[in-house]
């Protein structure tokens, strides 16, 4: 990761923090997963300030410790519905169709990263 870490000019204080700690997760050559898992840091809240790092073009997009793991998650095809009362699409690719608009509770879980 080291040679695809580029310093911009600005960074929030938390990204900061998100920087060090996946550069001392690459000096012990371990994934930034089990880095978070080790040091008992909440992966899914320092998931997405790795992402913001990523679309600013600080990091890359692969954790290159991980190799060419996946992340456990299996393949979902669903067949095509009628209608479709809510989508969410991410920018990684990911697609989530509900027949029925979802519960706020739910939402507001799903994007703040509390629903595993």
């Amino acid at each position: 990761m080291s040679k695809s870490i580029r310093e911009p000019a600005t960074l929030t204080e938390r990204e900061q923090i998100c920087l060090e700690h996946l550069r001392q997760a690459e000096e012990r050559q371990i994934s930034f997963t089990q880095y978070c898992r080790e040091q008992d840091l909440k992966f899914s809240q320092w998931y997405w300030v790795k992402r913001a790092l990523v679309r600013k073009g600080v990091i890359s997009g692969r954790d290159k410790s991980d190799g060419d793991k996946r992340s456990g998650f299996a393949p979902v095809h669903v067949a095509p519905s009628a209608a479709t009362a809510c989508r969410i699409s991410h920018p990684s690719g990911w697609v989530i169709e509900c027949e029925s608009l979802p519960q706020t509770q739910w939402l507001t879980g799903l994007l703040s990263g509390a629903i595993a």
